[in-house]
C-alpha cells in the first residue's frame, strides 16, 4: 500500500510525559515529509495549545479539538461547533457550581474566571505559555469548538447528566474535554480525506489514548504507541515502541514509510 497521509496525536505519541519531542522523532517527521508524504497533527488539544508543537515540526495541517475543527496548509476546511445555547447553559451552570471553563475557538481559548488555578496548573503542565484570556462571554459571537471542564472527579457527574449530547474525556486530574457526540478525530480525518481526494486506506495514524480509538479503526494502518493502554492497541493493525524508545521512527520503518 502506497500511504499519502500521516496523522500523530500530540501528547504520549509526538511528545512525551515531559512534554518533548524525543529526537528519533524530529527526525523521522522531517525524513517523513522528505519523502513527499503529507503531515497532520490529530489532537484533543485546540489550536492555540499546539502551535508550538506544529512549529517544531513545521506541520500546518491538523485535525483539532477532537475532530471538531481542521485545517490544511493554514485553511480551514471543517468545523462543527458547539450550539450557542449548550455553551449558555454550560456557562450558567459552572457559574453556580464554582467550576472554570476554558473555550476553544479556532484563534484562541478564553476563560470564564481571570487565572483560576486549576486553569493556570493545566496550562502549565501542557507546557503553554499563554494563558487563555478571560473573556466568559465570547461563545455568544465566536464559534467555539470544544469546551474544558475545571473540576476534580467525580464532579463532573452533574455535566454528563444534564448534556447526553457532549462527550467528557478526562484529560488531566483537573480537566475534561467536551464536544460533540457526533464528533470524533475519525470524524475530523474523514472530512479532510475528503477535502483531499484520498481514502482512509491511503492513511496511517498513530495515538495512544483512548480518544484516538476511532482514528486508529478508521483508517488503513493505525498504528498505537508501546506507551497506549491494552485497551486502545486493541483497535490498531500495528504496535509499536513507546515514545521515549523511538515509536515513531520504528513505526514508519515496520510499514515501509521509511528505511530502516
Amino acid at each position: 500500500m502506497s500511504y499519502k497521509a500521516v496523522f500523530f496525536d500530540i501528547d504520549g505519541t509526538l511528545i512525551n510525559e515531559e512534554k518533548q519531542i524525543p529526537n528519533t522523532t524530529r527526525e523521522a517527521v522531517e525524513r517523513l515529509k522528505g519523502n513527499g508524504v503529507d503531515v497532520f497533527i490529530a489532537t484533543g488539544r485546540a489550536p492555540s495549545q499546539f502551535r508550538f508543537v506544529a512549529d517544531e515540526f513545521g506541520i500546518d495541517s491538523f485535525v483539532t479539538c477532537n475532530g471538531g475543527y481542521a485545517e490544511y496548509r493554514g485553511k480551514p476546511v471543517f468545523g462543527n461547533p458547539i450550539p450557542r445555547h449548550t455553551l449558555q447553559l454550560l456557562s450558567e451552570q459552572a457559574h453556580e457550581s464554582g467550576h472554570a471553563l476554558v473555550f476553544a475557538g479556532s484563534d484562541a481559548c478564553y476563560a470564564t474566571v481571570d487565572q483560576h488555578p486549576f486553569v493556570t496548573e493545566a496550562f502549565d503542565y501542557l507546557k503553554i505559555v499563554k494563558k487563555p484570556e478571560f473573556s466568559p462571554d465570547v461563545w455568544k459571537e465566536t464559534d467555539i469548538y470544544q469546551v474544558y471542564l475545571y473540576c476534580e472527579e467525580p464532579k463532573e457527574q452533574p455535566y454528563i447528566e444534564r448534556f447526553p449530547n457532549l462527550n467528557f474525556i478526562r484529560a488531566h486530574k483537573l480537566y475534561l474535554d467536551l464536544f460533540p457526540k457526533d464528533v470524533s478525530k475519525a470524524g475530523g480525518i474523514e472530512a479532510m480525506l475528503h477535502h483531499l481526494k484520498l481514502t482512509p486506506e491511503q492513511v496511517v495514524a498513530f495515538g495512544d489514548g483512548m480518544n484516538d480509538v476511532q482514528m486508529l479503526s478508521y483508517v488503513g494502518m493505525g498504528i498505537a504507541m508501546g506507551n497506549a493502554r491494552d485497551e486502545v492497541k486493541s483497535y490498531a493493525k500495528f504496535i509499536t515502541k513507546d515514545v521515549n524508545n523511538g515509536g515513531i521512527l520504528y513505526g514508519l520503518e515496520k510499514i515501509g514509510l521509511l528505511s530502516s
